[in-house]
């Protein structure tokens, strides 16, 4: 059962990593994910070679660490086609959140939903699993009838959990969509 919970768990942390690069029209670190530099010749993440900070809910700020590499993470950011046009301003590059129309706050709620209901689905595919393996245990008398039902039972009461955690992480993301 704790290998089961620790894969569902990774499953969770899975959900939450996604729907951090989801944008909305709030600013997120996990938008720069996807943008990769050269640096000291080879692919770095922008935040492996620059400081990120978020000086409100509509602004990313990026400090490289190196002066020459200001244009650099621009260029990359434009390239990425990440949906941001970066500013230059001395040595900070400046990226500003569009304010989404409601037909993008619709689409996008829309792509919460499926990837939320793609980990409902690898937590069922866990329990199938984990119910097979027991179904296993049971018939070469490993364990009894009895353990197998409270076995059972366990493992729903887990899944029941986890699938309502996801469902309450959905409604939450879904929310700041469209309180934006």
């Amino acid at each position: 059962m704790l290998e089961f919970q620790n894969d569902a768990e990774k499953i969770v942390e899975n959900l939450k990593e996604k729907l951090g690069k989801i944008r909305t029209s709030r600013a997120s670190e996990g938008i720069l994910d996807t943008v990769t530099v050269p640096y000291y010749g080879q692919e770095s993440p922008v935040k492996n070679c620059a400081a990120i900070n978020i000086p409100n809910a509509k602004t990313i700020e990026i400090h490289p660490w190196d002066v020459k590499m200001t244009q650099v993470i621009a260029n990359a950011i434009l390239k990425a086609n990440i949906g941001f046009t970066p500013q230059v301003i001395g040595n900070i590059v400046r990226l500003s959140m569009p304010p989404m129309t409601g037909e993008r706050r619709e689409q996008v709620k829309k792509i919460v939903g499926s990837i939320c209901e793609e980990h409902k689905v690898s937590i069922r595919n866990l329990r199938r699993k984990k119910l097979s393996e027991l179904n296993a245990q049971e018939s070469e008398k490993a364990i009894s009838k009895d353990q197998l039902r409270s076995s059972e039972k366990d493992l729903q009461k887990c899944v029941d959990n986890i699938i309502r955690t996801i469902d309450e992480i959905r409604s939450k993301k879904e929310k700041e969509i469209m309180s934006e």
